[in-house]
């Protein structure tokens, strides 16, 4: 009975001084990049996300869709892909929330099945896939990017986005 008084005391003061750490700990200093703040807890701008897509050498348009929110249009692993902004000027003017990578295939030959895809989404950690049934198939990811900075951050979910394509491509038997 001891012991189990000693260790469950022992486990409350790691709590208390983890949580007292995390408390005490200053913000980061916030990133600056074309002389805009990135990334706060307002969220993102879907304009440097572009310009930062651009500087590493990728095609980015920013369109705005039929309810006028804004997305981009890129491609990657020889397919056009779009990010979707989420919760945009709930905070703050001009910044999302949120933003999730899409990307729709189509005309699978043979088609994909459920199996097929229940499969991927078993085994996959930040991409899921879906269809509506009419042979059409879609990946996407969610990304909450705040409290980070913007280009380390996007950098790191683009590289994984570029991976699960590629995965996704052979995982279905997709051919461009």
């Amino acid at each position: 009975m001891y012991r189990f008084h000693s260790r469950r005391r022992h486990w409350c003061s790691l709590a208390a001084a983890a949580i007292l750490g995390c408390s005490m700990a200053s913000p980061p200093a916030a990133a600056q990049i074309f002389g805009a703040d990135l990334v706060d807890d307002a969220g993102v701008v879907p304009q440097d996300m572009v310009r930062l897509l651009q500087k590493w050498g990728y095609t980015a348009e920013l369109k705005t869709d039929q309810q006028g929110e804004m997305e981009i249009v890129s491609t990657l692993e020889g397919l056009t892909y779009v990010i979707f902004f989420y919760d945009c000027n709930r905070v703050s003017p001009g910044k999302c929330l949120s933003y999730q990578f899409w990307a729709g295939f189509r005309d699978l030959d043979p088609p994909v099945t459920l199996g097929k895809l229940n499969e991927w989404n078993e085994k996959q950690r930040w991409t899921t896939c879906s269809t509506e049934g009419t042979g059409r198939v879609r990946l996407k990811m969610s990304v909450n990017p705040r409290g980070a900075l913007l280009e380390q951050n996007f950098r790191n979910w683009l590289t994984w986005w570029q991976r699960s394509l590629a995965d996704f491509k052979k995982h279905i038997n997709f051919r461009t």
